[in-house]
């Protein structure tokens, strides 16, 4: 088993603000195994909401390699979960990688003999917050790639502009995501009756991670379904959380890993939760894996490749508002640490 790992950087077509700043890239690092003939990629976003660095990243990654030159694939996707040091960003890459391979060897899918095989979940276009002109240029970027499903960034100060400049533009169904920047429970009921009149189907982490009191008090309301992102990160949480949300936002970059995400899948099911499988905006090859995934979920948020103009990859694209995979092809030369 090879290892072979690329830092890069990904660039938004558009500023990308949310309650937290603006962002005008990502930093990522990919990883590429190479195993019996087959390749198989992944790869680490790494928003500074992770705390981890492309250097963190890749010390990570290079112990790793030096453990598992020799195992199995099975072998070394238990030990990229079993290992002591959490770098979840890295061991998500590790984890993709290893599928990929897994899925190439098999010629199957994730969900086979799933009962949800055929759910096709419709995947959101994020706007993050922005003026008028701009909203504009967004929506009919999302339009000519065939989405028909938006998630507006609030930021507790722009929220109403923000809806009603969209609503001038189109009546498809949208959702939101406050970044945790709500802090009074009595406005943020008035916001999701106004907001549910508007055409919003669902609230995404309204307050603080910490704050699941007032989460709880929001979704019990039952004006709309309330979804855990911030307060959400692996499966340990999910128990504190089945009261306080309506549904929860797996992101692989978040958890770890294709793996882990099946076992949170799972569990969340098992407590009668929504899921939306959410992206930190990698390129095709994040994406495209957390895309393997789309069938046993609600929602998906896999817009990262829509989102970015350079993208090294093709491999993801839509249809009738969802995200379906295709062959992961490299289109360009990536320089290798």
């Amino acid at each position: 088993m090879h290892f072979s790992f690329y830092p890069y950087q990904l660039k938004f077509r558009f500023p990308f603000v949310i309650a937290h700043g603006t962002r005008t890239h990502t930093e990522v690092v990919y990883v590429k195994v190479e195993y019996q003939g087959l390749t198989g990629w992944g790869e680490a976003a790494l928003p500074p909401y992770l705390n981890e660095t492309q250097e963190t990243v890749l010390m990570f990654l290079n112990r790793y390699a030096s453990a598992v030159t020799d195992m199995s694939l099975d072998e070394a996707t238990a030990f990229t979960q079993q290992t002591a040091e959490k770098n979840y960003p890295a061991m998500a890459a590790l984890d993709m990688a290893l599928w990929d391979i897994k899925l190439l060897q098999n010629g199957t899918s994730i969900h086979v003999g799933s009962s949800e095989i055929l759910n096709k979940p419709l995947n959101t276009y994020t706007i993050g917050v922005c003026n008028a002109k701009e909203m504009n240029l967004k929506v009919d970027e999302a339009l000519a790639n065939g989405f028909k499903l938006f998630k507006l960034k609030l930021n507790g100060i722009d929220d109403e502009r923000m809806v009603n400049d969209f609503r001038l533009i189109t009546s498809l169904p949208f959702a939101v995501d406050a970044n945790q920047s709500w802090a009074d429970v009595s406005v943020a009921k008035e916001k999701a009756h106004w907001l549910k009149e508007n055409g919003c189907i669902f609230i995404e982490q309204p307050f603080a991670q910490e704050e699941l009191d007032k989460s709880a008090v929001l979704t019990q309301e039952n004006i709309l379904p309330v979804y855990a992102d911030e307060s959400c990160q692996t499966i340990s949480d999910l128990g504190n959380l089945k009261d306080a949300f309506s549904g929860i936002n797996i992101k692989l970059m978040k958890c770890g890993g294709i793996t882990p995400a099946l076992e949170m899948i799972t569990k969340a099911r098992q407590l009668n939760l929504k899921i939306l499988l959410g992206c930190m905006s990698e390129s095709t090859v994040g994406c495209r894996a957390a895309a393997h995934l789309a069938p046993l979920v609600d929602y998906t948020d896999l817009d990262g490749p829509f989102l970015i103009s350079n993208d090294c990859f093709i491999g993801l694209k839509m249809e009738n508002g969802s995200v379906k995979t295709d062959k992961l092809q490299q289109r360009n030369n990536l320089r290798a640490s």
